[in-house]
C-alpha cells in the first residue's frame, strides 16, 4: 500500500481507490511537514552587516533558536507519523479527518514559535505554543489509537500488544508539552528537562523490551 501511485489499470477499481487514498494522504502529510520546516527557516533573521562573527551570532540567536526548535518538533511528529503510516495497509474517512486535524496544527508550529521567540509573546505566547503542541500530540495519539482499534487499517502481522504499546508511548508527546501549557515560563526548564529524560529513556529502553526487539 505504500508504493507510489502508478497509472497501471490492472487492479480493481476498489483497490485503486483504496491505494489512491493512502498515497495522496501520505503525500499531503509529507508536504505539510516540509512546508512547516521551510516556513520556520524563513523566519531566521541574519543581519547583512555585522562587525564580527560573534556579533552576527548574537544578533541572530533568537531566530536561530526558534528555527531549531520548530524543525526539531516537526521532525519528532514526522517520525511518529512515518512510523504509523508504515504500519497501515489502508486509510478510511475518520483516520483521514484525524490526519488533517494534526496537519492543521503542524502548519501552526512556525507561527507559534515565532510569536514565542521573535515577537516577545510573553506568557500568553508561551502558553499558546504549549496549547498548540499539546493538541497536536493528542490528535497524534488519537490517530494511533484509532488505527490500532479499527480492523483492517493496520497490517494483520502487527499484533495487539505492539499496537497498544505504541499507542501508549505516543501519548508521551502531549505529556511532554503539558508543562508548557501549565507552568510559568520562568519555571519551564526545571519541569521540561526531567520529562525529556524520562520520555527518551522509556522510548529507547523500555519500549524495545516490551516489544521484544530493537526499534
Amino acid at each position: 500500500m505504500s508504493e507510489p501511485e502508478s497509472l497501471a489499470t490492472v487492479e480493481s477499481l476498489e483497490a485503486h481507490i483504496r491505494r489512491h487514498s493512502y498515497d495522496r494522504l501520505i503525500m499531503l502529510s509529507d508536504g505539510i511537514f516540509a512546508i512547516a520546516t521551510t516556513l520556520a527557516a524563513l523566519n531566521v533573521h541574519i543581519p547583512g552587516h555585522a562587525p564580527s562573527f560573534a556579533a552576527l551570532l548574537h544578533a541572530s540567536a533568537r531566530s536561530l533558536v526558534a528555527y531549531a526548535l520548530s524543525f526539531a518538533i516537526a521532525g519528532i511528529f514526522w517520525i511518529n507519523n512515518r512510523n504509523l503510516f508504515a504500519r497501515l495497509r489502508k486509510v478510511d474517512a475518520p483516520f483521514t479527518i484525524l490526519t488533517l486535524a494534526m496537519l492543521c496544527l503542524i502548519a501552526l508550529i512556525p507561527a507559534t514559535i515565532s510569536t514565542l521567540y521573535l515577537q516577545g509573546g510573553g506568557e500568553a505566547g508561551f502558553h499558546m505554543y504549549g496549547l498548540t503542541m499539546f493538541a497536536c500530540g493528542i490528535v497524534n495519539t488519537l490517530m494511533w489509537a484509532y488505527a490500532a482499534w479499527r480492523p483492517g487499517l493496520m497490517f494483520e502481522s502487527i499484533d495487539g500488544r505492539e499496537r497498544w504499546v505504541r499507542v501508549a508511548f505516543s501519548a508521551a508527546l502531549p505529556i511532554l508539552f503539558l508543562p508548557v501549557l501549565l507552568v510559568p515560563s520562568d519555571k519551564f526548564a526545571s519541569f521540561m528537562l526531567p520529562l525529556v529524560v524520562i520520555v527518551f529513556a522509556l522510548r529507547r529502553i523500555v519500549l524495545p523490551k516490551w516489544l521484544g526487539r530493537r526499534i
